[in-house]
């Protein structure tokens, strides 16, 4: 068998500058002048998407558990397997029902009217309560005024 070196693969030269032609497909490209075969770009591309011994894994893949299963304290898989956050019980396999995912909570998102008319009565309570901080006679009323105080302030922000 002969070796890459002892093939004569055949060269061009066009306008001072040196073509050869691919050791697979025999397309004809630029190279440098010591290049003594080279492979073409879509002979590479070939090769690398048939003989790549190794499957990139593509997206994620879904161990059929809900999300944070690991850090639950108690989770029953569909297949009865018990898990202490995150570690299996074999001893328990089993012996408790699969636990039930708790669905998402749908987040209502406000439309600009909606957001300036809380604005708005956020304002008008605010105030109200500033008068009443003025009227309160005892500490505890203070304290819980100012807390409503406190969280009509983060609204009208």
């Amino acid at each position: 068998m002969a070796k890459k070196d002892d093939i004569e693969y055949l060269i061009e030269y066009r306008d001072g500058n040196k073509y050869m032609e691919c050791r697979v497909c025999g397309d004809m490209l630029e190279v440098e002048e010591s290049t003594t075969s080279h492979l073409c770009y879509l002979c590479v591309n070939e090769s690398y998407n048939k003989d790549f011994p190794y499957k990139h894994s593509v997206g994620y893949k879904s161990s059929g558990r809900p999300r944070g299963w690991a850090f639950m304290k108690e989770f029953v898989d569909k297949d009865g397997i018990v898990f202490h956050k995150g570690k299996e019980q074999p001893d328990l396999k089993g012996t408790l029902k699969p636990t039930k995912p708790k669905p998402k909570k749908k987040v209502v998102k406000l439309s600009k009217a909606q957001r300036e008319n809380l604005k708005r009565q956020a304002l008008v309570t605010y105030h109200k309560l500033k008068k009443s901080l003025a009227n309160a006679k005892t500490k505890k009323a203070k304290t819980q005024i100012k807390r409503e105080i406190r969280k009509m302030e983060k609204i009208i922000k």
